[in-house]
């Protein structure tokens, strides 16, 4: 018997053995599999965990799921308190919930429990004991490029590409886009599009009509399957054995953006964190960060130091860059589009501020800022752009701006580290 056949009428069975019990709760699509995930800024949880649910029939929107965990020669145990399902713009039906990951977990038998009011129905989910304990890796260098509106892309949406690393062998590979402005009842923000693409492919582009300066992120899901074949585009989460998913938030480009723009993936907290590959001191490499009123950006470790800056016209086209030469604070003014050049041997950190408020550059979003950077030799970026924020109902008045900054450049340059190399680069 095919061994995918075999594994969902399994999943069947065990759906309709509950439902002699609980009619009134159907579901398909039950499922358990190791998620490996990115920190992100749309409300999944950062971490190692394993991710279990199913798609209940009729909406899954007033129901809750908790995990049942029997290990072998124990008894059942509930795993957490019950929380409400997320269903989605793409999926109605789509119900989940997450455990932390550890070995312990697969050893034994797992169930989902889900409560609609007075009714409450257990339904076994797929064996954990053949889940590996190495996690999938994720994609990197992810770049969006410019679209002008064409017959094949009436819309003009642009194109994420992505590289995987060496050893990389997917079975299915799924690009979700997620809309920021768009939040879930379980505080999550929501899916637009879901679609199953070639594990070979290195590029996307979205077929729904994206909202212009709109504020979405692309998750990849660099998924291992149960049967070791690609999963269907129609088919859910059953099939999953072990995936990654990576998060890196985007804004469609706006005409005379740069053509080609690295993007970052933001955690929880604001941080934007990059890795790009073959930056260098003779090419520009382009990254996309309350309101936003300046940027602290750090190189990562073993990264060249900053060469150059050159700054958008945004909010003022007018300046205020710190960093450090030779211990000492230095701060010089500085206009957009003018590339200004560091003490020899570059700095590993610098701060920008003096945005004027009244731009309300939203600090969530992949293409506030798009700053343009060099480095003094050639090597990787993975370091850090993290904005510095006020509220936008208490603008201060110009003197308290003026004690603000200094207050921003002592603390940014507290977690200064000096390095000894720096190449060329645009964030935003």
């Amino acid at each position: 018997m095919n061994f995918r056949i075999f594994n969902f009428a399994i999943a069947a069975l065990l759906a309709s053995t509950a439902l002699a019990n609980a009619a009134t709760i159907t579901v398909n699509d039950l499922n358990i599999f190791r998620d490996f995930r990115a920190d992100n800024d749309v409300g999944i949880a950062q971490g190692d965990v394993l991710q279990f649910g199913a798609n209940v029939f009729g909406g899954s929107a007033g129901t809750s799921i908790q995990g049942i965990f029997t290990p072998t020669g124990g008894t059942a145990g509930l795993i957490g308190s019950a929380s409400p399902c997320g269903p989605l713009a793409v999926n109605a039906n789509f119900c989940a919930k997450s455990t932390t990951f550890s070995t312990a977990k697969l050893n034994g038998s797992w169930q989902v429990r889900l409560t609609q009011g007075a009714t409450t129905a257990a339904f076994g989910l797929p064996s954990v004991t053949t889940i590996p304990t190495t996690p999938v890796n994720f994609p990197t260098n992810v770049t969006i490029t410019r679209n002008a509106p064409s017959a094949s892309n009436p819309n003009g949406d642009p194109t994420i590409s992505w590289t995987l690393p060496p050893g990389t062998d997917p079975n299915t590979f799924r690009v979700n886009i997620f809309d920021k402005s768009q939040i879930l009842a379980n505080g999550q923000a929501n899916i637009v599009e879901s679609n199953n693409i070639s594990v070979s492919a290195s590029s996307f582009t979205p077929t729904i009509a994206l909202a212009a300066g709109g504020n979405y992120a692309i998750n990849f899901q660099v998924i291992q399957t149960r049967d070791g074949l690609q999963i269907p585009v129609s088919s859910g989460n059953a099939d999953i054995l072990s995936r990654s998913s990576s998060f890196f938030d985007f804004s469609p480009p706006k005409s005379g953006a740069p053509p080609v723009i690295a993007l970052p993936s933001i955690t929880s907290s604001g941080v934007y964190n990059f890795h790009v590959s073959g930056v260098g001191p003779t090419s520009v490499t382009f990254i996309d960060p309350k309101i936003a009123i300046g940027y602290f950006y750090e190189t990562g470790t073993g990264n060249p130091n900053f060469a150059s800056v050159t700054l958008p016209d945004v909010g003022g086209g007018k300046f205020d860059l710190t960093f450090l030469d030779g211990g000492k604070t230095v701060t010089d003014a500085l206009n957009a589009n003018t590339q200004f050049f560091f003490v020899s041997g570059g700095v590993s950190a610098f701060e920008v501020t003096g945005i004027d408020p009244s731009a309300k550059l939203d600090p969530t979003n992949g293409g506030a800022f798009i700053t343009g950077l060099t480095f003094v030799s050639a090597g990787d970026f993975t370091g850090t752009m993290t904005p510095i924020t006020t509220e936008i109902s208490a603008v201060p008045e110009p003197s308290t701006w003026a004690m603000m900054i200094m207050g921003f450049v002592g603390i940014g340059f507290m977690a200064y580290r000096r390095r000894q190399n720096g190449s060329a680069l645009r964030i935003a």
